[in-house]
């Protein structure tokens, strides 16, 4: 039988119920004829899926739908778009006009232990609040525009961040104001002052960077510099957070969230003009290199990306073989063109070539960091780690020689873990209720933050099988061994803050995914988390703020005091030493008498120091009241006492803060220069 007669035949044939059911449809295709009279065709061998109308493009183009729930559903149903284009804005501008309100409203004069957040006034909260509802409402849009989310994420800094720079007049932080007076050192010597006048010195990059902006700028001092440096690179370490959560988690809205997460989370407070700070900045720079451009994953021999996993239905391999396979299986190269990748390592390996003579710490954790993603094969460029080290070796070895043939110790530690525990936690739980409470506030907030990134990691395991991220927050702990002392555990949290946030924004994002209704927790949370932000980060702005009589006062100690004198504070805070750091002494040299706050005969310390000048500001009579637990009035107390046995008078005396005041010894020399005012 031929192929025409099987065709002829078996179209006419009722019997063939199959091919009915396959003739059927093509003849609804052509109205007015029955399926018995088409052309026959050959079975299909692909069914086409029926595609019905989908639901929600209707709604679309029919316009909004009202829902049952009254006027206010009605009228956003009716002007979602326009709601969803202006609010963030209208939002963010409020926050903006609340600032100069902040600043009118709060009374600095009331700070006590409980720090910025109790003398802060109503706008100061509005504009916080107005700031996050900006964010959020961006963020939930149907489609979020990147240039809000980036604008609206700047104000928030500034309103959470920045506060303190907003409603105080100058920076905050005696250590600040003393890197000024090393930039000015370098700026006068036009190069690096003698060895031994401050170990600090051995790393002297920031300081001679910052000395050149000084002096092409025109400047000779860098106080709005200092006052505004904390929310500007804040902002650069959220835009590092925002490109490398794009690397880790991907989608549109959840780096933007683990960017808002990290600002919350800093309460570390290391982001002041410092050289950690552009430290942490180069560190960003090169992880987002490593996860981002360079980055690879491995595979087994059939393309299977992670570790080796066995296809379906093969026996599984134990763990250690698939590590073992893993490790020896080289990474994948890039997929960016050569050119791209050559400009990329150029600028990876400038980055780590710039920390190691700016910070002591940093290049240690990059370069940790690095080796562990290059053991397991994460990124295209084992080489970085070789520069690294090698840079870091003949730095040691040549520009540092000086530092490190007299204090090792501060390359390899005494090893004094329990020490550094101390000095880190025990050691900070002194002072008043407020400053307890902020204390412990603080040791809270860092054990949240690691559990909400032990959490992530968990989820992140289970999404992509990679434990590496988790290793690069577990790397800084290696500092607490190095015993580097109390500051030595914030680089440890600081350091491992970057990937801790990124793990906890992919645990919320997968709460959010199995949970709708954890959207207005996660909203009301983040709202609590940068209020506690404010309260821990202000906490000890009791003694650490700054005003510019304070630094005007001690400029003018500097131009009236011969070179060689003994100028000496009595104690940390406040803007001291931020200008002629190689012309004077600054105290110290007698054992237990190192700051006149912290001895117990303060008197007796000044006899056997004899310095020539004596400079208290407002902030340290606020330390020790605060976290000494000393009287109030203590400080004019010690230098009336010192007036009255004849060997010390008052050069100057603030009208306005009698706290802040100059002593200078008698008959020691005195330039001429700003006239004393009276005591009282």
């Amino acid at each position: 039988m031929t192929s025409q007669e099987t065709r002829g035949s078996g179209s006419s044939s009722p019997a063939d119920p199959e091919r009915t059911q396959i003739l059927e449809p093509i003849g609804a295709l052509l109205p007015g004829q029955p399926a018995s009279e088409q052309v026959p065709l050959d079975p299909p061998t692909t069914s086409i899926p029926v595609l019905r109308d989908d639901p929600i493009a209707g709604q679309a183009a029919a316009g909004p739908v009202s829902r049952p729930g009254g006027f206010l559903s009605s009228f956003f149903d009716r002007h979602r778009s326009l709601i969803e284009r202006w609010l963030a804005p209208a939002l963010t501008l409020l926050a903006l006009v609340m600032l100069p309100l902040a600043v009118a409203t709060t009374d600095l004069s009331a700070l006590d232990g409980w720090g910025l957040v109790k003398v802060l006034g109503l706008p100061a909260w509005l504009a916080l609040l107005f700031a996050i509802s900006s964010c959020v409402t961006e963020l939930h849009a149907r489609r979020p525009r990147v240039p809000m989310l980036g604008f609206a994420t700047g104000v928030l800094i500034l309103c959470s961040t920045g506060l303190p720079s907003v409603v105080q007049p100058a920076a905050r932080f005696g250590t600040a104001w003393t890197i000024t007076g090393f930039v000015d050192a370098v700026a006068v010597a036009n190069g690096i002052p003698p060895q031994g006048l401050d170990a600090r010195f051995s790393w002297p990059a920031f300081f001679a960077q910052w000395a050149w902006f000084r002096q092409a700028g025109g400047a000779d001092q860098l106080d709005e510099v200092l006052r505004w440096f904390p929310p500007a690179v804040v902002t650069v370490w959220a835009i590092g957070i925002y490109a490398l959560a794009r690397s880790m988690l991907g989608g549109t809205r959840a780096p933007w969230a683990a960017a808002w997460l990290f600002v919350g989370l800093n309460w570390i407070e290391q982001d002041y003009f410092s050289p950690q700070a552009t430290g942490i900045c180069l560190l960003l720079t090169v992880l987002t290199f490593a996860l981002g451009p360079l980055a690879t994953r491995r595979t087994d021999p059939s393309g299977v990306p992670g570790w080796p996993a066995p296809h379906r239905g093969a026996k599984r391999l134990p763990l250690l073989h698939r590590w073992l396979i893993s490790a020896m299986t080289p990474p994948n190269r890039p997929t960016l063109p050569p050119r791209q990748l050559l400009l990329v390592y150029f600028c990876a390996a400038l980055c780590i070539l710039a920390v190691i003579p700016t910070h002591q710490l940093t290049p240690f954790a990059i370069l940790g960091q690095l080796a562990l993603l290059a053991v397991v094969g994460r990124y295209r460029g084992r080489g970085l780690v070789l520069i690294g080290i090698v840079g870091l070796i003949l730095f040691i070895l040549i520009a540092a020689r000086p530092i490190w043939t007299t204090q090792i110790g501060l390359f390899i530690g005494d090893g004094g873990a329990g020490a550094a525990l101390e000095s880190g936690v025990a050691d900070r739980l002194t002072g008043d209720a407020g400053h307890l409470a902020g204390t412990s506030g603080r040791m809270v907030m860092a054990g949240l933050t690691y559990i909400i990134g032990f959490l992530g990691a968990i989820v992140y395991w289970r999404r992509r099988r990679d434990l590496v991220p988790i290793g690069l927050a577990v790397v800084p702990m290696a500092f607490a061994a190095q015993g580097y002392g109390g500051e030595g555990f914030l680089r440890i949290v600081l350091f491992g803050l970057p990937i801790l946030t990124i793990l906890g924004t992919d645990l919320l994002r997968w709460l959010v995914r199995r949970r709708r209704w954890m959207r207005p927790v996660l909203a009301v949370g983040m709202t609590v988390l940068f209020g506690t932000l404010i309260f821990l980060r202000g906490g000890n702005d009791a003694y650490q703020v700054v005003y510019p009589e304070d630094a005007a006062m001690y400029r003018s100690v500097v131009a009236t005091t011969p070179p060689g004198q003994n100028v000496m504070p009595v104690s940390d805070p406040g803007p001291f030493a931020i200008e002629g750091l190689t012309l004077f002494e600054r105290g110290g040299g007698v054992p237990g008498c190192g700051r006149l706050a912290a001895s117990d005969d303060p008197v007796g310390c000044t006899e056997k120091i004899a310095p020539d000048v004596i400079v208290n500001f407002g902030s340290i009579e606020a330390q020790g009241v605060v976290l000494n637990g000393k009287p109030h009035g203590w400080s004019l107390n010690l230098a009336n006492t010192l007036v009255q046995q004849g060997k010390y008078y008052f050069w100057y005396q603030s009208s306005d803060d009698p706290f802040d005041y100059v002593l200078r010894k008698v008959g020691a020399p005195v330039l001429p220069g700003a006239a004393a005012e009276a005591p009282g």
